[in-house]
């Protein structure tokens, strides 16, 4: 699904939830909003509570989970802004996904 930013607010998005993510959520996709990657997982978190793994006490990225901008990178910064028309995966960093 697409994500993008009008005028420095943020517009929904949906995420795509795959592996170990999708099994916790027991879903497979998220609506969300956020400017960068961290206010993003905090709004997914809140729409889907069981992730709440997502990042850790500290605000960064946690490494059980990998976030992925378009299915080919991967994304380890917190603050990274969210590019205008990604699409947005969260999966497990589990061996298999």
């Amino acid at each position: 699904m697409r994500v993008g930013i009008v005028s420095g607010a943020a517009v929904p998005v949906t995420v795509e939830l795959l592996g170990m993510a999708r099994f916790r959520a027991g879903r497979t996709e998220v609506r969300a909003e956020g400017r960068t990657v961290g206010e993003l997982l905090r709004s997914v978190v809140l729409e889907c509570p069981s992730l709440a793994g997502l990042m850790t006490d500290d605000g960064k990225l946690s490494k059980h989970y990998l976030i992925s901008f378009d299915g080919e990178r991967f994304v380890d910064d917190a603050a990274e802004v969210v590019p205008a028309g990604s699409q947005v995966l969260i999966l497990g960093a589990d061996a298999g996904g």
